[in-house]
């Protein structure tokens, strides 16, 4: 594939991207790059990540041994 149609193939994608995709774009061409912040995380993950630490400090855990256990017998049925 040529320059010319990445680059047409790229913009027809982005016309139909959602705003946390776009910031997600942004972040890795290094446009929105501000110095005094070491990583910029877009608002959709910190809410997971929230969500995660709120899920976790209420003991709403699972060991990762009983996960790993859960993906074998899952894998091999």
């Amino acid at each position: 594939m040529t320059r010319v149609e990445l680059k047409a193939r790229i913009l027809k994608e982005l016309e139909n991207a959602d705003d946390p995709l776009l910031e997600e774009i942004l972040g890795i061409i290094g446009v929105e790059t501000n110095r005094e912040e070491l990583v910029k995380i877009p608002d959709h993950f910190k809410e997971a990540l929230d969500n995660s630490i709120s899920q976790m400090n209420s003991g709403k855990t699972v060991p990762n041994r009983e996960v790993e256990e859960s993906i074998e017998k899952w894998l091999y049925k």
